[in-house]
């Protein structure tokens, strides 16, 4: 996402430099004189605007793939409690105080 922002950030500033020099015909009216470059401010405005809209969906997207990792490592540690909480006083409970005693 981010490589295409750029690409649409160069591709827009080719784009003025290829209006700015585009040549009115000789024998053309030019109705306006800046049209072309006009048009092509215009293009690269467009480019920077989809540019700045891309940077911002990949960061969201690092941003959600950073919140998805941090829910499983507390859902992970919430499990853990939880298996710990159970076997200190569940069924395994002789194994758990078995094994906290301080070795001979």
């Amino acid at each position: 996402m981010r490589i295409a922002a750029i690409l649409f950030l160069a591709a827009g500033a080719g784009g003025v430099y290829g209006a700015s020099q585009y040549q009115v015909p000789e024998g053309a009216v030019a109705l306006f004189p800046g049209a072309a470059v006009a048009v092509g401010v215009f293009g690269f405005v467009f480019a920077l605007i989809y540019a700045l809209i891309l940077w911002g969906f990949a960061d969201a997207l690092v941003l959600l793939a950073d919140l998805d990792d941090a829910q499983r490592a507390t859902q992970r540690q919430l499990a853990d409690l939880t298996l710990a909480q159970r076997t200190a006083r569940g069924p395994f409970h002789s194994e758990v105080v078995a094994g906290s005693k301080p070795p001979d």
